[in-house]
């Protein structure tokens, strides 16, 4: 028997990078599953929905979940793994700019918490946020990115004991860097904010960057039963960065 047999699972930003693999993850241990993301195809099958979304449009989201709870009749588990970044010192840091930043990466998460929550009460489910390590430490030229981790962090808290009466457990991940096309996009003509890739591959004690997977896995451990005294907490998976 699955970990995750009968459940169903939402996921923003499940198109790529640490989402897909948590995708990929929950499926193979039998949850259904449910992407929202503003790059997905549209379709539905008896195990899987993808919705084209854009996290930060209240209504869509609200739209969306409401179509997965009413296809499948639950809604397990929220993990908001939608996010971008914005690579840029405080001078090139444009309002509109840090505005999406934050819009993307704070506010989707609250939004997908509060479309989720009433569906998360009836299931006594969870919510993982995916955060950063770079919500603990600062980055030259990640201002709006680092804000907008760190505002993670605190919904996650704050959800974390609104939550806890009704069974509903709120927990975050912190990845360190992971080797993911968003991380990539950085390094496209050789060296990014931290340096080159080898530069910032020194930064993580352990040697390498992380992988997907990597993040996929204390996701649905933090989800799944065995982690049922965890709430407002904030999991490191950072290879030693902030060691």
């Amino acid at each position: 028997m699955n970990r995750f047999d009968g459940k169903v699972a939402v996921v923003t930003g499940g198109m790529s990078g640490i989402g897909a693999a948590t995708v990929e993850a929950f499926a193979r241990e039998g949850a259904r599953v449910a992407v929202l993301d503003i790059a997905a195809e549209e379709h539905e099958s008896e195990s899987r929905i993808a919705l084209r979304v854009d996290v930060r449009d209240e209504a869509a989201v609200a739209a969306a979940v409401a179509r997965v709870a009413d296809a499948w009749g639950r809604i397990d588990v929220l993990v908001s793994a939608a996010g971008i970044e914005l690579v840029a010192g405080l001078a090139e840091t444009t309002v509109e700019g840090w505005d999406r930043v934050l819009d993307v990466n704070a506010r989707g998460c609250f939004l997908a918490a509060k479309a989720a929550a009433p569906w998360l009460r009836r299931s006594r489910g969870s919510i993982v946020n995916v955060a950063s390590q770079l919500a603990l430490v600062g980055a030259r030229s990640f201002a709006a990115y680092t804000a907008s981790k760190s505002a993670v962090l605190g919904l996650t808290r704050s959800l974390a004991l609104e939550l806890a009466d009704d069974g509903v457990r709120v927990n975050a991940v912190c990845p360190g860097a992971v080797d993911t096309p968003l991380l990539r996009r950085q390094f496209a003509e050789g060296a990014g904010p931290q340096g080159t890739m080898d530069d910032l591959v020194a930064m993580h004690p352990i040697g390498r960057l992380g992988r997907p997977e990597e993040i996929a896995a204390p996701i649905l451990f933090l989800v799944s039963d065995a982690a049922s005294f965890m709430t407002g907490a904030s999991v490191v998976v950072d290879g030693g960065y902030t060691a």
